[in-house]
């Protein structure tokens, strides 16, 4: 629980949509959910939806500053 109060307050999610994070790497949504089911990718299913925690989507990425600069360009 700690975790998510310090993060929501810094701004950063806690969680991305599948959808988020394939625009981020520009990749097809289906490519991170094909990730998610081979386990090359850790996230979590909130009811029918998957979430991906950021600390996850930003080791994909390869880094907190290259995801929040991916999702900078994305969201404008």
């Amino acid at each position: 629980m700690t975790t998510l109060v310090i993060l929501a307050s810094v701004g950063k999610p806690v969680f991305l949509a599948p959808e988020e994070l394939a625009s981020a790497l520009r990749v097809h949504p289906e490519t991170v959910r094909g990730w998610i089911r081979s386990g090359k990718l850790q996230a979590q299913k909130v009811g029918r939806l998957w979430r991906i925690p950021w600390e996850e989507a930003a080791r994909l990425a390869g880094s907190e500053e290259r995801l929040e600069k991916a999702l900078g360009e994305v969201r404008g």
